[in-house]
């Protein structure tokens, strides 16, 4: 990991303010997943998506931001271009679902670009966080858990292009938490949290894709996301702060 450079022109309000908006973010991901029984679906849908595509491109701008005027710490750069590319992503799914191509969205371009915002924020942890033991015991469990489901449905439902991409969406779910958990995230609850939540999200998205595409309840995994990236935001700005009082 590259010692982070410190730009002494941080400026604190400014950090404090990013983290004020990403907790009101995480509050207003929470409160929605609470009233999904409650609003029509169509509406919960364009809401959730709002609120994730709102989470990542202003994620990624403040990410750049802490880099720019806080600190150059190596993972910032990559975190911002992860949920830059995932945002663009979701914004090309939800223009899709909302002229009425559900269908055509999995397996798609669409996915190849979600899979590949998984990767580049893998490569973030890898990059900008110094090794760290973690149990063997741990990370071979998360490999199991991330290997026996994929591997079960491409027995039971064949070898598809929908079964590979969701190989695919574990392999990355598997690999960013096994080596975020190998680089002390433990040590950080917040990103913890936030790329646990991800990661869940996303091993859930493919198999609601293949086997419950209409059941109105799996939508709150959009909640999860948006939670995930409000949570993985602050994690990193706060990061960013200790390795500047370092």
């Amino acid at each position: 990991m590259e010692n982070p450079v410190i730009i002494q022109s941080c400026p604190a309000g400014a950090v404090r303010l990013i983290a004020g908006v990403f907790w009101m973010l995480l509050a207003a991901a929470v409160m929605l997943g609470l009233l999904i029984l409650l609003l029509p679906q169509q509406i919960f849908l364009a809401i959730s998506n709002y609120l994730q595509i709102l989470a990542a491109s202003a994620g990624a701008l403040a990410l750049y931001f802490v880099y720019i005027r806080c600190s150059h710490h190596s993972i910032l750069p990559y975190a911002a271009g992860a949920l830059a590319l995932w945002g663009i992503s979701d914004i090309a799914w939800y223009i899709n679902v909302a002229v009425g191509l559900r269908a055509e969205v999995f397996p798609s371009l669409i996915d190849m670009g979600i899979i590949a915002s998984i990767l580049v924020l893998m490569i973030a942890y890898q990059n900008g966080m110094p090794k760290n033991p973690c149990s063997p015991r741990v990370l071979m469990g998360v490999l199991v858990i991330t290997l026996i489901i994929p591997a079960a449905i491409i027995l039971t439902q064949g070898f598809t292009a929908r079964t590979l991409v969701t190989f695919l969406y574990f392999f990355a779910c598997g690999s960013l938490v096994i080596t975020a958990l190998s680089r002390g995230i433990d040590k950080q609850p917040l990103l913890l949290a936030g790329t646990g939540l991800f990661a869940v999200a996303f091993m859930i998205y493919p198999v609601r894709e293949m086997f419950f595409p209409s059941n109105p309840f799996l939508s709150v995994i959009g909640t999860f996301v948006t939670a995930g990236l409000a949570l993985i935001v602050i994690g990193l700005v706060q990061l960013a702060g200790q390795a500047a009082e370092t």
